[in-house]
């Protein structure tokens, strides 16, 4: 079985066994969902963190920029690692440096460390590329086209759930309580 040309060189799939493809497609969703959630984050917190941070708005706005920004340069350098061998060990790794960034945006540090920590969850963004790669390698050529469509789907749903649950969570414990939700989500199943 071969899968899409990478470099013009066709590359061998890597079948999974059945019990371990049942769990293969929650996983792919669950972290689509997850580092969709946790980038959104931002923007609801913009005024909220110029406010607790004594920042101008537009160095607020910065939370969300940098997290789509590292998205942005994490793609194709994700992709690029993780296109071999090395695909599993890549994304626990990218998973690693979301769950630090989170923290990163939990703890009392200066603005300067919220906007790493930003940053570092924002990485997370470039998994959704790898995860439908990894649904295309290790599925059905018939089931990966429905499951990286499902990707697609629930990586918006993913964004969507960050802002009703940001703007809540800033009101009631202020924006490290919110920016908590974050580290809870990725930290939990890890």
């Amino acid at each position: 079985m071969t899968g899409q040309p990478v470099g013009g060189v066709a590359v061998k799939a890597f079948p999974v066994a059945r019990s371990e493809a049942r769990l293969l497609v929650p996983a792919l969703m669950f972290i689509a969902l997850v580092v969709a959630a946790v980038a959104s984050l931002g923007t609801p917190l913009i005024t909220n963190v110029a406010t607790s941070f004594h920042v101008s708005l537009g160095s607020a706005q910065w939370t969300l920029t940098v997290a789509l920004l590292s998205g942005a340069v994490a793609t194709p350098v994700l992709g690029r690692l993780g296109s071999g061998r090395h695909r599993r060990a890549t994304i626990l790794a990218t998973l690693v440096v979301v769950v630090a960034g989170s923290a990163l945006t939990v703890l009392p540090l200066p603005f300067a460390w919220l906007l790493a920590g930003r940053a570092a969850q924002g990485v997370g963004l470039g998994l959704t590329a790898l995860m439908m790669g990894v649904a295309r390698d290790h599925l059905p050529e018939e089931r990966s086209a429905a499951v990286i469509a499902l990707i697609s789907v629930v990586s918006i749903i993913g964004a969507g759930v960050g802002y009703p649950l940001a703007a809540p969570l800033a009101e009631l414990g202020g924006v490290r309580a919110a920016y908590g939700l974050g580290l809870v989500v990725t930290a939990a199943p890890s």
